[in-house]
């Protein structure tokens, strides 16, 4: 028994041993490569900041201006280059508290922006009802059409100078969207362009400039047209029961329906093939310019493999920041007035409602009817919107394959 122990000892040494050394190599290793990864991460924030010197911000800050002095600037944003950095070193984008603060302060002052003309529309439905109702010695139904139609022009007065602001609303926000993305788009591109990936440029730049030129003018010029004959229309349609316009109305509305469907299908279809197209070959592209330079370049070439890593990687972090900021710019732009389209389509919807009972049914069909014309409105500001959105999303995924 003793014999067996005494054969043991020397094992039980080199354990000892090897337990020993590795206790006193270990935290070397753990410190050197904690250093190298604090060496790593350092290389990459100065590669990053020098890479946004280098951006000119100008264009961005200008649009902050705007939102600032139209008060809709719900996410808070003020300098763009700082927006950028600080989403790159992990920040969240968007303060939840301060948004939703902005957007029902943003809701309240809409609603009590309309108030006024909406209670002037219901009073001079009251007094249509009240006087209407007043026996005449001579022809009483020759009189309340008479009533009846001054307080209908009355009201549609006060509703056509509504209709015309948001009509211009609209066509603002159309344009702020469009000129952001002007702004927006040669940055992403030359970004991209950076990072290798000259075909998905290729293949975005004309996409792009279709958005922000014959898009924003289809919009611009045929749909909000088209809401404005709409409307037209409706006025005529009930302004005598003589004249009835309602089937046009119908042909507009369905028009409008199947001409935005078409435009989005054709869009999204050109956008999507072309963009998984391009990534896919850009991606093999730079994967065999990496390995060729890691492999045929003397000495220097694994250093350059990966000096080139380092900078692509600073360069899709901030074309992937910069476009979650110009995302929050596109929301911004188009939240204010779809607040405003909601809320007077809502409460038109309401008056309808509280006009109905007191015998107004040409004063109620006429709001219920241009109710429904203004989500034209909202449906062209959520459109141009959804494309600015889904265009920054497949020029960020696309590029991110190249890495």
């Amino acid at each position: 028994m003793t014999k067996i122990k005494n054969k043991n000892v020397p094992l039980y040494i080199l354990m000892i041993v090897l337990i020993v050394l590795s206790s006193l190599i270990s935290p070397q290793i753990t410190f050197g490569a904690t250093s190298e990864i604090n060496k790593i991460t350092t290389d990459l924030n100065n590669t990053v900041i020098d890479e946004l010197s280098q951006i000119d911000f100008s264009a961005f800050n200008e649009v902050i201006i705007e939102f600032e002095n139209n008060k809709t600037n719900i996410f808070s944003l003020t300098n763009i280059k700082d927006k950028v950095y600080s989403i790159i070193s992990g920040e969240n984008a968007v303060n939840y508290s301060n948004f939703f603060a902005s957007f029902f302060s943003s809701l309240v002052d809409v609603v009590l922006r309309y108030l006024p003309s909406i209670s002037l529309v219901i009073a001079i439905g009251v007094i249509s009802n009240l006087l209407s109702g007043i026996k005449s010695k001579f022809n009483e139904k020759s009189t309340s059409n008479l009533v009846h139609l001054v307080c209908f022009l009355a009201i549609s007065i006060l509703i056509i100078g509504m209709v015309n602001s948001l009509a211009r609303t609209t066509g603002n926000a159309i344009n702020s969207t469009v000129n952001q993305m002007n702004i927006l788009f040669p940055i992403l591109l030359t970004l991209m362009t950076g990072l290798g990936a000259y075909a998905s440029v290729g293949a975005f730049q004309p996409v792009v400039a279709i958005i922000s030129t014959y898009v924003a003018d289809f919009f611009n010029y045929v749909i909000i047209p088209l809401f404005l004959i709409s409307f037209v229309f409706n006025i005529i349609s009930n302004l005598s029961d003589n004249i009835k316009l309602d089937k046009f109305e119908s042909f507009i509305f369905s028009g409008f329906k199947w001409i935005v469907g078409l435009v989005f299908t054709l869009f999204f279809a050109i956008f999507t093939i072309q963009g998984i197209s391009a990534g896919s070959f850009d991606s093999l592209s730079i994967r065999t310019t990496k390995y060729a330079i890691k492999s045929y370049v003397p000495i220097m070439g694994g250093y350059l493999s990966d000096g080139m890593d380092l900078i692509m990687s600073s360069t899709l972090l901030i074309k992937n920041s910069l476009g979650l900021v110009g995302v929050l710019m596109v929301i911004t732009t188009i939240l204010s007035p779809l607040i405003e389209i909601v809320v007077f389509s809502l409460l038109l919807k309401l008056v309808s409602a509280v006009l109905q009972p007191m015998g107004n049914s040409k004063t109620s069909n006429f709001l219920m009817g241009t109710s429904k014309s203004v989500t034209m409105l909202s449906t062209s500001v959520i459109a141009i919107g959804f494309m600015y959105l889904i265009s920054i999303g497949l020029v960020m995924t696309t590029s991110n394959v190249v890495i």
